[in-house]
């Protein structure tokens, strides 16, 4: 992985310096692999914000990710979420848990050739010791042979500053096949 170099991207028409404004901190593109950020600019921003394009798993299971609070050296293993699930076929569904090793963003994803992972999440306080840090996301993929959508949102409850994240898929956080996710600060200020 390299650092940030000089390289960004400003997402609105008024520019770098307009509150809402999203900055591009880094763009990787998954080849067999997991995706780590190390170079968030958690005391910069205090929302992220990450794009997810075309995610292909290797197996049917779900995508999520785990925060480092050290670098990258080592990634937190207990979340909480709540999600809803939409079908096609006109049926919802919730997914939930108090404490999963990882923060599960859709799942049941399905390894058919047409069937991609995309979607978008918002990350919140991760420069910010004293509180959690926690997210929103909304997603779309195939279920089997059935169009599926999931949104909701997901906490690491353990207040400490985050310096890191790692996506992957399934609950043990293994390589997915393919993919592109971009990582933006949003501008408050």
């Amino acid at each position: 992985m390299s650092p940030l170099g000089a390289a960004r991207a400003v997402i609105t028409s008024g520019g770098a310096d307009v509150k809402g404004s999203l900055i591009l901190l880094q763009t990787q593109t998954a080849s067999s692999s997991l995706l780590d950020f190390e170079a968030l600019e958690q005391s910069t921003y205090n929302v992220h914000f990450f794009t997810f394009t075309d995610i292909n798993v290797t197996t049917q299971t779900e995508f999520g990710y785990r925060l480092s609070d050290d670098g990258g050296t080592s990634y937190e293993t207990s979340y909480a979420f709540a999600n809803q699930r939409g079908n096609a076929s006109d049926t919802w569904d919730e997914r939930k848990s108090e404490d999963q090793a990882t923060a599960r963003l859709g799942g049941d994803i399905t390894t058919d050739s047409n069937s991609v992972f995309n979607g978008y999440m918002y990350l919140y306080n991760a420069g910010d010791s004293a509180k959690y840090t926690f997210s929103t996301s909304q997603c779309t993929f195939m279920q089997g042979t059935t169009y599926t959508m999931e949104f909701g949102s997901q906490a690491y409850t353990t207040a400490s500053t985050i310096n890191g994240i790692r996506f992957g898929e399934g609950v043990s956080m293994g390589a997915f096949t393919s993919g592109t996710i971009s990582c933006y600060g949003v501008r408050e200020s």
